[in-house]
């Protein structure tokens, strides 16, 4: 699997960090909800919820040691399309008048229903009414690949990020059943653990050539691969955030506005939330 520069960046971080740590501990305040939109959005252009801060003493310390707040902007300033990979918009406009956070566990059977009542209720809406913003975890790793390509979708094949997620749920689903068939069910946590032999291509490899109009060129399939590979890394580090921040407890779930509303929610009434 190709290394994220994203996480060599991190390491470095936390490489510079560590002999601070051994002198004293630094005291790390998990950001609490207050019920705030748009507090994950990076184009208000206000600082973003961040777990990993330090307050009080620990922070004048670092600052008189010339050391810096952690946060993703400046992690993953490096990358032209960090704002897009951190919060990417499968549908809607970025100063939508309501806002509709979709965490997803590709691994969770509970998403799916969830995914389909967020979809049935979406795509009665004008673009200007709600946006629909992805962040993706995974108890299976191979999913944070398949989040990436959803980020991609959202930048190069615009109106195609959704179809192509109910296509990953789906496919991800006809594979483990046949594997369960064949006994040799797996976590999906590389590439060749969600295909049924090694002669199948990769399931992203697969989207690539049958989900997108136009399709991914071949000569431009790998360099894609990689990328997908480090935007999933970003999206994930942020849905852990989010998790966090609005005290999520499953591992798929909605925050509406600012608000973490029941996963057993109607197409309707989520329809009604986003009025």
């Amino acid at each position: 699997m190709i290394k994220s520069a994203f996480f060599s960046l991190l390491m470095k971080t936390l490489l510079v960090c560590l002999p601070l740590s051994c002198v004293l501990v630094l005291g790390q305040t998990p950001a609490l909800a207050d019920g705030a939109a748009n507090a994950f959005n990076p184009y208000t252009g206000k600082a973003m919820p961040s777990s990993r801060k330090v307050k009080g003493e620990d922070s004048k310390i670092l600052e008189a040691l010339g050391g810096t707040q952690r946060s993703i902007a400046t992690d993953a300033a490096y990358r032209p399309h960090w704002k897009e990979e951190a919060y990417p918009v499968l549908k809607g406009t970025r100063d939508a008048r309501h806002e509709v956070l979709f965490v997803l566990d590709m691994a969770d059977p509970a998403a799916r229903p969830l995914w389909k009542t967020v979809r049935a209720a979406m795509d009665k809406l004008p673009v200007s009414q709600a946006r629909l913003v992805l962040f993706a975890r995974s108890a299976e790793v191979y999913a944070t690949d398949l989040a990436g390509l959803a980020i991609w979708a959202c930048r190069e094949r615009p109106g195609q990020a959704m179809t192509y997620l109910s296509w990953v749920l789906q496919r991800w689903d006809d594979i483990k059943s046949a594997q369960r068939r064949k006994g040799s069910v797996r976590p999906f946590n590389n590439e060749y653990d969600a295909v049924l032999s090694r002669k199948d291509y990769p399931m992203a490899f697969v989207a690539m050539n049958s989900c997108f109009k136009p399709k991914v060129p071949e000569k431009d399939q790998s360099r894609l691969a990689a990328y997908i590979y480090e935007a999933g890394n970003i999206n994930l580090y942020q849905a852990t955030e989010v998790c966090r921040y609005y005290e999520l407890e499953t591992p798929s779930g909605l925050i509406v506005d600012g608000k973490v509303v029941d996963r057993g929610i109607s197409a309707s009434a989520l329809k009604a939330l986003l009025r």
